[in-house]
């Protein structure tokens, strides 16, 4: 049995000395100046919704196990996910620098220990996601941060060197910048015991976006987790398919990643936002014991998310074309 099984019988025994923990944590951030359901749906993806829209705005979210070694320790919208292994944890995603607070006091109540993270990795470069990984490489100075060659350049710059940056020149887009240790290449692995990640580079939604992809057993079966790193086309104001100066492989780029994607076996369905994935509804389930095999064993919602944007991407393409002529 993997580490993280049995926590969850356990965490109440250890409550008051986990809350000891959060409590010295949140000092700590202070010290360091460290600050409902949903199917996917047009609304959702809205190329004219803020920054700010519905999905971003984050209450705190208590950490859980989803299956196997996958921990949730993101929030109500955004995502987090901590992979543990006998030998460290991997850290996929900080969230947001103001939000990423939570992140740590997740880890910490679902019985983690902050010194045995290991790597932190990411999906891809929007500040929502990762703009507070430079709270955590101050926090977890031992920890490796690993990216994309074109991730680790816009991580350089704090998102200038970003495509929608230099589109619009929008300083919501920035953050504060930050090296990261370790450049990663595609189909390339990083291990901690037993378990094994592989990176994919799957550019367009960002130039260096990254799918993670594991293997996981659950009730006795093997499954092939599937960590999205983002697919969508972001809508012609954003992210024009067609003579985009700022990201002239765009186009090219999207096809490669929606084809790859699409053959990429797909059993447990994660990705960076709760509502695309249900999340609170499978939790639910959880909860309730109401499933026979773990609801986060969803194929049937990798091909949905794949299917949907590939549809939006095509009909994003069309547009521009027939507006050209």
């Amino acid at each position: 049995m993997k580490p993280g099984k049995e926590l969850s019988v356990h965490l109440q025994a250890h409550r008051s000395s986990t809350m000891a923990l959060i409590l010295t944590v949140f000092v700590m951030l202070m010290l360091l100046s460290l600050d409902a359901l949903a199917q996917l749906n047009m609304d959702r993806i809205n190329p004219n919704n803020p920054d700010n829209r519905q999905d971003n705005v984050n209450v705190q979210q208590q950490p859980f196990r989803m299956i196997d070694n996958i921990w949730w320790v993101g929030h109500s919208e955004v995502g987090s996910l901590l992979i543990i292994s006998e030998e460290g944890h991997f850290l996929i995603d900080s969230t947001a620098e103001h939000d990423v607070h939570w992140v740590v006091e997740n880890i910490i109540s679902a019985g983690f220990r902050l010194e045995d993270i290991k790597y932190i990795l990411n999906t891809h470069t929007h500040h929502e996601h990762m703009s507070g990984i430079p709270k955590l490489q101050k926090l977890l100075p031992h920890a490796t941060i690993v990216a994309s060659k074109e991730s680790a350049e816009v991580m350089g710059t704090g998102g200038k060197t970003d495509f929608r940056y230099m589109m619009d020149g929008n300083r919501d887009h920035l953050f504060e910048p930050f090296q990261v240790d370790r450049i990663i290449g595609h189909q390339e692995q990083l291990t901690l015991g037993d378990v094994t990640l592989m990176a994919h580079i799957t550019p367009g939604h960002t130039e260096g976006t990254t799918t993670w992809t594991l293997d996981v057993e659950e009730g006795g079966k093997t499954y092939n987790a599937v960590m999205f790193g983002g697919i969508s086309a972001s809508g012609v104001d954003r992210a024009p398919l067609l003579n985009n100066p700022f990201y002239p492989n765009i186009k090219e780029d999207y096809e490669f990643s929606l084809k790859y994607l699409a053959n990429l076996e797909c059993d447990v369905f994660l990705t960076y936002r709760a509502p695309t994935i249900n999340l609170h509804e499978k939790l639910a389930r959880l909860e309730q014991g109401d499933y026979q095999v773990n609801p986060f064993v969803d194929p049937e919602g990798c091909e949905l998310y794949l299917d949907f944007y590939e549809k939006r991407f095509r009909t994003q393409l069309q547009e521009e074309g027939a507006a050209a002529q």
